[in-house]
């Protein structure tokens, strides 16, 4: 079965990873503990066993075993092998679907069980076990998300009698020993990735109703008509227009309640989640103008009842679904993960604890599309389950949430998944953004800092601890929270990538008498420039330009090349000549393929001959991006 079985897992693209890998024999001391940093991978490995270990793959087992696998054979004992891919490269588009992949893979052969949920050492996935009693062999293998966004493939392989005989015993005790981990090249990811190339749209902010009303941000969503909708707390709700930020109305409050998250149903009413303590609509339902419809859940340890202070989160399905989440119950399961229907009946109860016991303050999104739903809290990392509370994938994106508190999670419309993180410092991060399969992708937000606000308001880009986030249908990204100190309540539209319109506050001197980059310093911010020099400047969304002046004379051939100095790519170069009066009489954006040193393909090179004597001016601007730049003016000598 062996040899049917892997040739087709190759035509399925996973073998194919191993083609030029390379491997090679690595002998490692017997009994001890295996270790590969290349691969990301560590495991116990029994006594005289070795490792041969390539780039994307590696085979352990008795030394003459592993000669036989490697020759195409069938081993005489048992023989571990992993391969590292990415879900790409196995065809699939996300972690939820690799059970599907295993199943095709599994029933290809015939009599294969249906896979399972596996937990082997810290990855998670799903597994199978298949025997061929014609050629007498056992394989056991499992799809595994693991750190970095990859996929581990993992199999164990042994004569049936071998295994029977305590070969399989062997096998489950290795495999819950396997730590996977970042490969060494991507150790040094979270550094790399570029914090500072978003930008903030448009910024709501308001300090406590004159009223009275006391607002504390929770929840953020919207309707199909531009309306968004946050949780205000003990204020009700508060509406403001999702395409330029301006303030509508407050809705609400109901009943006393107090109101942490909101989601919005197929019916366009608003599903909110009350945490008021003395309260039979733990989940209320009101319609978009503000009038009562209807809710439930009372406070109580009983199947369906809330703990004190919950439910915190709440998501509402395409099909209408109810996900909530009780933390705390003194009684019968202490957190507890409900679905409920669109009325309050009942469907679903699940134990968080059989998810992930390391899960609490959690909070939960929804993606429309696949139906999966995602769970993040203060600590248990990022899960996913399916619609009927089976867990899909546990713990993505682990590596990079050691000692990080997720407060709140969205869903991008590609099904990105980005987490909201406090600020602990001044060089946190904010909202982190990772693919389907756990990778980090991109960083954004600037951690509040009280020696730039004024007044305790925040600044664009700044956030403290965000309470609700949310994505539209384009990609844009809202994330809202009130300040406990100052009772200032924000809402922010941001990018990930691009400048946005407003400066953020990375931009804005803590000194109001002290320059921004590139304000007032010549060398900052525009001057005189003479051939043969070259010039630094910053450009940003306060700054996205600096002019530099220069005499010319008729017929003078000049050269003007303009790089991104920081080498990271967050800046865009563009170049405008103009004469004096500002008309532009040539300009270059991208060198593009222009085979000249030390230049790359979005940095500009402009060449020309200019017309008449006089002053002309290089508009040094960008595309887009940020940051600093270094510009060369080149010309007769």
């Amino acid at each position: 079965m062996h040899i049917r079985f892997w040739r087709f897992l190759a035509l399925a693209g996973v073998l194919v990873l191993l083609a030029g890998s390379g491997v090679q024999g690595v002998r490692a001391q017997d009994g001890q503990r295996y270790e590969n940093p290349s691969l990301g991978i560590a495991f116990d490995l029994p006594a005289g066993w070795e490792v041969a270990a390539g780039e994307r793959a590696l085979l352990a087992g008795a030394p003459n075993d592993l000669v036989t696998v490697q020759a195409g054979g069938v081993p005489q004992g048992l023989v571990l092998r992993l391969t590292f891919g990415t879900f790409n490269e196995l065809g699939i588009v996300d972690a939820t679907e690799l059970p599907d992949l295993l199943a095709r893979l599994a029933t290809g052969e015939g009599g294969a069980p249906a896979p399972e949920q596996a937990q082997w050492g810290n990855g998670s996935g799903y597994h199978t076990l298949m025997v061929d009693p014609n050629e007498g062999l056992t394989v056991h293998v499992a799809l595994l998300a693991v750190a970095g966004g990859r996929v581990a493939v993992v199999r164990g392989m042994a004569p049936t009698a071998i295994w029977d005989a305590g070969a399989g015993a062997q096998f489950d005790g290795l495999v819950q020993s396997l730590t996977f981990s970042l490969p060494v090249l991507d150790q040094d990811y979270m550094e790399r990735i570029v914090t500072n190339d978003g930008g903030v749209m448009w910024h709501y902010q308001t300090g406590q109703p004159s009223d009275g009303r006391v607002v504390a941000a929770g929840g953020i969503v919207y309707d199909p008509f531009d309306v968004m909708y946050i949780g205000a707390g003990p204020g009700g709700v508060l509406a403001i227009n999702m395409a330029t930020g301006q303030y509508i109305s407050y809705i609400g409050p109901w009943l006393n309640g107090n109101f942490v998250d909101v989601g919005i149903g197929p019916d366009t009413r608003l599903y909110l989640a009350n945490v008021a303590e003395d309260t039979y609509n733990a989940v209320m339902v009101v319609d978009r103008a503000g009038n009562y419809n209807r809710g439930w859940g009372v406070r109580g340890d009983g199947d369906g009842e809330f703990a004190p202070n919950m439910p915190q989160t709440i998501a509402v399905t395409a099909q209408g679904e109810v996900w909530t989440v009780s933390e705390g119950h003194a009684s019968g399961i202490a957190n507890r993960l409900y679905k409920f229907d669109s009325f309050g009946n009942l469907l679903l109860t699940v134990d968080l604890s059989t998810l992930n016991p390391d899960l609490s303050g959690v909070r939960l999104a929804v993606n429309d599309e696949t139906g999966a739903i995602y769970l993040t809290g203060a600590t248990g990392n990022l899960n996913v389950i399916d619609s009927n509370g089976q867990p899909l994938v546990l713990n993505l994106g682990q590596e990079t949430l050691i000692d990080q508190t997720p407060v709140e999670i969205g869903i991008m419309p590609d099904g990105n998944i980005v987490l909201a993180l406090p600020a602990p410092g001044l060089d946190g991060f904010g909202f982190l953004e990772f693919s389907v399969a756990g990778q980090l992708l991109d960083a954004f937000g600037l951690p509040y800092d009280p020696a730039r606000s004024t007044n305790g308001a925040f600044l664009p880009g700044e956030y403290l601890r965000p309470a609700g986030l949310v994505f539209g249908p384009d990609g844009m990204g809202y994330w809202v929270e009130t300040n406990p100190d100052s009772g200032f309540t924000q809402v922010q539209a941001f990018l990930f990538t691009g400048d946005g319109r407003l400066t953020l506050g990375s931009e804005v001197p803590a000194d109001a008498s002290a320059p921004a980059a590139g304000s007032v310093d010549p060398a900052q911010g525009g001057g005189i420039i003479g051939y043969g020099e070259t010039v630094h400047g910053v450009l940003n969304n306060r700054y996205p330009s600096h002019e530099w002046r220069f005499e010319g004379r008729v017929g003078d051939h000049i050269v003007i090349t303009m790089v991104d100095a920081t080498g990271s790519g967050i800046l865009d170069p563009k170049i405008e000549l103009r004469v004096a009066d500002g008309r532009v009489i040539a300009s270059n954006d991208d060198a593009g393929q222009i085979a000249v040193e030390g230049l790359a393909p979005r940095d500009s090179r402009l060449e020309f001959d200019l017309p008449n004597d006089g002053q002309y001016i290089i508009l040094a601007g960008r595309f887009g991006g940020r940051g600093e730049y270094e510009l060369t003016l080149e010309g007769p000598q």
